[in-house]
Protein backbone atom coordinates (compact mmCIF):
# COMPACT_ATOMS: atom_id res chain seq x y z
CA UNK A 1 0.00 0.00 0.00
CA UNK A 2 1.50 3.42 -0.76
CA UNK A 3 0.84 6.63 1.55
CA UNK A 4 2.11 10.20 1.97
CA UNK A 5 3.45 11.85 5.32
CA UNK A 6 1.13 14.78 5.63
CA UNK A 7 4.22 16.28 6.80
CA UNK A 8 4.83 17.08 3.01
CA UNK A 9 2.02 19.97 2.65
CA UNK A 10 1.45 20.37 6.69
CA UNK A 11 1.94 23.56 8.27
CA UNK A 12 0.39 24.94 11.90
CA UNK A 13 -1.06 27.81 9.90
CA UNK A 14 -2.31 25.61 6.59
CA UNK A 15 -5.94 25.30 5.43
CA UNK A 16 -6.58 21.89 6.61
CA UNK A 17 -9.25 21.59 3.66
CA UNK A 18 -6.75 22.93 1.21
CA UNK A 19 -3.81 20.69 2.78
CA UNK A 20 -5.74 17.62 2.15
CA UNK A 21 -7.28 18.57 -1.33
CA UNK A 22 -3.62 18.20 -2.06
CA UNK A 23 -3.23 15.18 -1.11
CA UNK A 24 -6.42 13.92 -2.99
CA UNK A 25 -4.89 15.41 -6.20
CA UNK A 26 -1.88 13.45 -6.09
CA UNK A 27 -4.36 10.43 -6.50
CA UNK A 28 -3.41 8.95 -3.17
CA UNK A 29 -6.30 8.26 -0.37
CA UNK A 30 -4.15 7.38 2.52
CA UNK A 31 -1.73 9.06 4.44
CA UNK A 32 0.58 8.87 7.68
CA UNK A 33 -0.06 11.67 9.73
CA UNK A 34 2.83 13.67 10.75
CA UNK A 35 4.33 14.88 13.98
CA UNK A 36 3.63 18.44 13.63
CA UNK A 37 -0.10 18.43 14.70
CA UNK A 38 -1.43 20.32 18.10
CA UNK A 39 -4.59 18.76 19.76
CA UNK A 40 -6.53 21.26 18.42
CA UNK A 41 -5.74 20.78 14.46
CA UNK A 42 -5.67 17.08 15.14
CA UNK A 43 -9.21 17.54 16.32
CA UNK A 44 -9.87 19.29 12.84
CA UNK A 45 -8.60 17.58 10.81
CA UNK A 46 -10.22 14.28 11.90
CA UNK A 47 -13.96 14.79 10.46
CA UNK A 48 -12.13 16.26 7.35
CA UNK A 49 -10.37 13.09 6.67
CA UNK A 50 -14.30 11.20 6.31
CA UNK A 51 -15.04 13.95 4.13
CA UNK A 52 -12.25 13.49 2.06
CA UNK A 53 -12.17 9.47 2.31
CA UNK A 54 -8.94 9.70 3.43
CA UNK A 55 -7.91 6.88 5.36
CA UNK A 56 -4.89 6.86 8.19
CA UNK A 57 -2.47 3.82 7.63
CA UNK A 58 0.03 5.61 10.25
CA UNK A 59 0.45 8.01 12.71
CA UNK A 60 3.89 9.60 13.68
CA UNK A 61 4.77 10.21 17.30
CA UNK A 62 3.83 12.39 18.56
CA UNK A 63 0.33 13.01 17.65
CA UNK A 64 -0.44 15.25 18.77
CA UNK A 65 2.64 17.37 19.94
CA UNK A 66 2.93 18.04 23.56
CA UNK A 67 1.83 21.38 24.88
CA UNK A 68 5.10 22.49 25.40
CA UNK A 69 8.33 22.36 23.61
CA UNK A 70 10.84 22.99 26.64
CA UNK A 71 13.99 21.43 25.76
CA UNK A 72 13.42 23.57 21.81
CA UNK A 73 13.79 20.65 20.07
CA UNK A 74 12.57 19.19 17.19
CA UNK A 75 9.02 17.92 17.35
CA UNK A 76 10.11 14.57 16.82
CA UNK A 77 12.11 14.62 20.10
CA UNK A 78 10.53 17.18 22.28
CA UNK A 79 10.91 14.20 25.12
CA UNK A 80 12.98 11.10 24.87
CA UNK A 81 12.37 8.16 25.53
CA UNK A 82 15.87 7.36 26.23
CA UNK A 83 16.27 10.32 28.95
CA UNK A 84 18.34 9.56 32.05
CA UNK A 85 16.02 12.17 33.64
CA UNK A 86 12.81 10.17 34.93
CA UNK A 87 10.26 12.86 34.48
CA UNK A 88 11.24 13.62 31.19
CA UNK A 89 11.36 10.09 30.11
CA UNK A 90 7.86 9.31 31.83
CA UNK A 91 6.62 12.74 29.84
CA UNK A 92 7.91 10.81 26.65
CA UNK A 93 5.38 7.90 27.11
CA UNK A 94 2.69 9.93 28.91
CA UNK A 95 2.56 11.44 24.90
CA UNK A 96 3.51 8.33 23.04
CA UNK A 97 0.42 6.52 24.81
CA UNK A 98 -1.14 9.70 23.62
CA UNK A 99 -0.25 8.95 19.84
CA UNK A 100 -1.28 5.74 20.36
CA UNK A 101 -4.76 6.92 21.22
CA UNK A 102 -4.42 8.87 18.19
CA UNK A 103 -3.85 6.06 15.88
CA UNK A 104 -6.87 3.86 17.63
CA UNK A 105 -9.27 6.61 17.17
CA UNK A 106 -8.08 6.74 13.59
CA UNK A 107 -8.24 3.23 13.20
CA UNK A 108 -4.68 3.52 11.81
CA UNK A 109 -2.48 -0.26 12.12
CA UNK A 110 0.72 1.73 13.57
CA UNK A 111 2.61 4.16 15.39
CA UNK A 112 6.23 4.99 13.96
CA UNK A 113 8.36 6.59 16.42
CA UNK A 114 11.99 7.54 17.30
CA UNK A 115 13.62 5.92 20.12
CA UNK A 116 16.10 8.44 21.29
CA UNK A 117 19.54 9.52 21.79
CA UNK A 118 22.96 8.88 23.23
CA UNK A 119 23.79 12.05 24.67
CA UNK A 120 27.64 11.97 23.43
CA UNK A 121 29.84 14.76 22.39
CA UNK A 122 28.90 15.53 18.64
CA UNK A 123 31.70 17.65 17.09
CA UNK A 124 32.85 13.83 15.54
CA UNK A 125 29.53 13.05 13.71
CA UNK A 126 29.78 17.25 12.55
CA UNK A 127 33.57 16.81 11.26
CA UNK A 128 32.53 13.40 10.03
CA UNK A 129 29.93 15.12 7.49
CA UNK A 130 31.91 17.98 7.07
CA UNK A 131 34.36 15.69 5.21
CA UNK A 132 31.81 13.70 3.40
CA UNK A 133 30.75 17.29 1.71
CA UNK A 134 34.12 18.26 1.17
CA UNK A 135 34.48 14.74 -0.84
CA UNK A 136 36.86 12.89 2.13
CA UNK A 137 34.73 10.25 3.12
CA UNK A 138 37.21 7.42 2.74
CA UNK A 139 40.34 9.70 3.53
CA UNK A 140 41.83 8.30 6.89
CA UNK A 141 40.46 11.55 8.50
CA UNK A 142 37.45 10.12 8.49
CA UNK A 143 38.46 6.81 9.45
CA UNK A 144 39.95 8.18 12.60
CA UNK A 145 36.63 10.24 13.10
CA UNK A 146 34.31 7.22 12.62
CA UNK A 147 36.53 4.87 15.27
CA UNK A 148 36.42 8.13 17.54
CA UNK A 149 32.60 8.07 17.02
CA UNK A 150 31.94 4.48 17.98
CA UNK A 151 33.98 4.53 20.89
CA UNK A 152 32.68 7.21 22.35
CA UNK A 153 28.91 5.79 21.66
CA UNK A 154 29.98 2.68 23.36
CA UNK A 155 31.28 4.54 26.63
CA UNK A 156 27.77 6.53 26.87
CA UNK A 157 25.38 3.78 26.05
CA UNK A 158 24.85 1.10 28.33
CA UNK A 159 22.48 3.85 30.99
CA UNK A 160 20.42 5.10 27.34
CA UNK A 161 19.79 1.69 26.14
CA UNK A 162 18.29 0.65 29.98
CA UNK A 163 15.83 3.87 29.61
CA UNK A 164 15.05 3.24 25.98
CA UNK A 165 14.14 -0.58 26.88
CA UNK A 166 12.25 0.42 30.09
CA UNK A 167 10.41 2.63 27.93
CA UNK A 168 9.70 0.52 24.82
CA UNK A 169 8.32 -2.04 27.19
CA UNK A 170 5.97 0.15 28.79
CA UNK A 171 4.83 1.28 25.52
CA UNK A 172 4.57 -1.49 23.48
CA UNK A 173 2.43 -3.29 26.51
CA UNK A 174 -0.17 -0.27 26.21
CA UNK A 175 0.05 -0.37 22.42
CA UNK A 176 -0.64 -4.32 22.13
CA UNK A 177 -3.96 -4.32 24.37
CA UNK A 178 -5.19 -1.30 21.88
CA UNK A 179 -4.01 -3.30 18.81
CA UNK A 180 -1.48 -1.23 17.63
CA UNK A 181 1.93 -1.90 16.04
CA UNK A 182 5.18 0.26 16.90
CA UNK A 183 7.66 0.82 14.53
CA UNK A 184 11.05 1.55 15.53
CA UNK A 185 12.28 3.87 13.19
CA UNK A 186 15.80 3.61 12.02
CA UNK A 187 17.81 6.88 12.46
CA UNK A 188 19.91 9.35 10.53
CA UNK A 189 22.77 10.56 13.21
CA UNK A 190 25.06 7.64 14.55
CA UNK A 191 24.19 8.95 18.14
CA UNK A 192 20.93 8.42 17.89
CA UNK A 193 18.77 5.01 18.89
CA UNK A 194 18.84 2.48 17.92
CA UNK A 195 21.98 1.15 15.60
CA UNK A 196 22.09 -2.19 13.67
CA UNK A 197 22.52 -4.34 16.67
CA UNK A 198 20.34 -2.54 19.05
CA UNK A 199 17.41 -2.66 16.80
CA UNK A 200 17.73 -6.58 16.52
CA UNK A 201 18.02 -6.62 20.53
CA UNK A 202 14.69 -4.37 20.91
CA UNK A 203 12.92 -6.70 18.24
CA UNK A 204 13.68 -9.68 19.49
CA UNK A 205 12.69 -8.86 22.89
CA UNK A 206 9.20 -6.83 21.93
CA UNK A 207 8.30 -8.16 18.58
CA UNK A 208 5.80 -10.84 20.23
CA UNK A 209 4.31 -7.37 22.02
CA UNK A 210 3.86 -5.39 18.28
CA UNK A 211 7.38 -3.86 18.21
CA UNK A 212 8.19 -4.31 14.64
CA UNK A 213 10.66 -2.44 12.13
CA UNK A 214 10.20 0.92 9.81
CA UNK A 215 12.82 1.53 7.65
CA UNK A 216 13.49 4.82 6.41
CA UNK A 217 15.44 4.78 2.75
CA UNK A 218 17.20 8.30 3.81
CA UNK A 219 18.37 7.84 7.21
CA UNK A 220 20.11 4.33 6.29
CA UNK A 221 21.77 6.43 3.40
CA UNK A 222 22.97 9.15 5.42
CA UNK A 223 24.80 5.95 7.48
CA UNK A 224 25.62 4.31 4.84
CA UNK A 225 27.57 7.25 2.94
CA UNK A 226 29.36 8.28 5.97
CA UNK A 227 30.51 4.87 6.57
CA UNK A 228 28.79 3.87 9.99
CA UNK A 229 26.97 1.16 8.79
CA UNK A 230 27.45 -1.28 5.98
CA UNK A 231 25.34 -0.91 2.78
CA UNK A 232 22.05 -2.44 2.91
CA UNK A 233 22.82 -3.85 6.63
CA UNK A 234 19.62 -2.79 8.23
CA UNK A 235 17.23 -4.49 6.01
CA UNK A 236 19.45 -7.57 5.43
CA UNK A 237 19.71 -7.92 9.31
CA UNK A 238 15.83 -7.10 9.83
CA UNK A 239 13.95 -7.76 7.20
CA UNK A 240 11.95 -10.49 9.36
CA UNK A 241 10.63 -8.05 11.54
CA UNK A 242 10.09 -5.20 8.35
CA UNK A 243 6.51 -3.71 8.77
CA UNK A 244 6.94 -0.47 6.39
CA UNK A 245 9.30 2.26 4.54
CA UNK A 246 9.44 6.02 4.64
CA UNK A 247 10.30 6.85 1.02
CA UNK A 248 12.17 10.12 0.14
CA UNK A 249 14.81 11.40 -2.23
CA UNK A 250 18.29 12.12 -0.63
CA UNK A 251 20.89 13.92 -2.46
CA UNK A 252 24.52 13.48 -0.79
CA UNK A 253 23.25 13.81 2.76
CA UNK A 254 20.22 15.71 2.10
CA UNK A 255 17.32 14.00 2.97
CA UNK A 256 13.50 14.16 2.66
CA UNK A 257 13.37 15.17 -1.04
CA UNK A 258 11.19 14.29 -3.82
CA UNK A 259 12.15 10.81 -4.73
CA UNK A 260 13.34 10.74 -7.97
CA UNK A 261 15.10 13.99 -7.01
CA UNK A 262 17.94 12.31 -5.46
CA UNK A 263 20.40 9.83 -6.07
CA UNK A 264 19.28 6.75 -4.91
CA UNK A 265 18.58 4.01 -6.65
CA UNK A 266 15.24 2.12 -5.63
CA UNK A 267 15.50 -0.21 -7.48
CA UNK A 268 18.25 -1.43 -4.91
CA UNK A 269 15.28 -2.19 -2.59
CA UNK A 270 13.17 -3.24 -5.23
CA UNK A 271 12.74 -6.97 -3.53
CA UNK A 272 10.90 -5.46 -0.56
CA UNK A 273 9.28 -2.64 -2.61
CA UNK A 274 7.18 -5.18 -4.59
CA UNK A 275 6.07 -6.73 -1.20
CA UNK A 276 2.11 -5.68 -0.93
CA UNK A 277 2.24 -6.50 2.72
CA UNK A 278 4.23 -3.89 3.52
CA UNK A 279 3.35 -0.17 4.12
CA UNK A 280 5.09 2.42 1.59
CA UNK A 281 5.04 5.68 3.17
CA UNK A 282 6.22 8.53 0.76
CA UNK A 283 7.75 11.13 3.40
CA UNK A 284 8.89 14.03 1.28
CA UNK A 285 8.71 17.39 2.71
CA UNK A 286 8.71 20.81 0.56
CA UNK A 287 10.00 22.32 -1.42
CA UNK A 288 8.42 18.96 -2.96
CA UNK A 289 5.86 19.74 -5.77
CA UNK A 290 2.49 18.19 -6.69
CA UNK A 291 4.44 17.25 -10.32
CA UNK A 292 7.24 15.53 -8.91
CA UNK A 293 5.66 13.67 -6.65
CA UNK A 294 3.15 12.23 -9.63
CA UNK A 295 6.20 11.63 -11.25
CA UNK A 296 7.17 9.43 -8.83
CA UNK A 297 3.50 7.75 -8.25
CA UNK A 298 4.01 6.61 -11.89
CA UNK A 299 7.86 5.28 -11.84
CA UNK A 300 6.97 3.56 -8.85
CA UNK A 301 3.59 2.19 -10.61
CA UNK A 302 5.53 1.32 -14.08
CA UNK A 303 8.21 -0.85 -11.38
CA UNK A 304 5.63 -2.72 -9.98
CA UNK A 305 5.86 -1.21 -6.16
CA UNK A 306 2.71 0.61 -5.27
Amino acid sequence: MIAISTTWNYSEKCNLTDMLTGISKLGIKSVELGYNFSASRLDGIKPLLTDFGINVVSVHNFCPLPPQNIFHRFFTNYYYLSSLVENERECAIKYTKQTIDTAVSLNAKIVVMHAGTIEMDIKPIKALIDLYNLGKIHSEEANDLREKISKLRKEKKEPYLYATGKSLDEITEYAFKRGIKIGLENRYYPNEIPSNEEAAFFLKELNSKGLVYWHDVGHAQAQERLGMIEKGSLLDSLSGYLYGFHLHGIKGLKDHISPLNGDFDFSQISTYLTRDNLLKVIEAHRPASSEELKETLKHFAACGWL
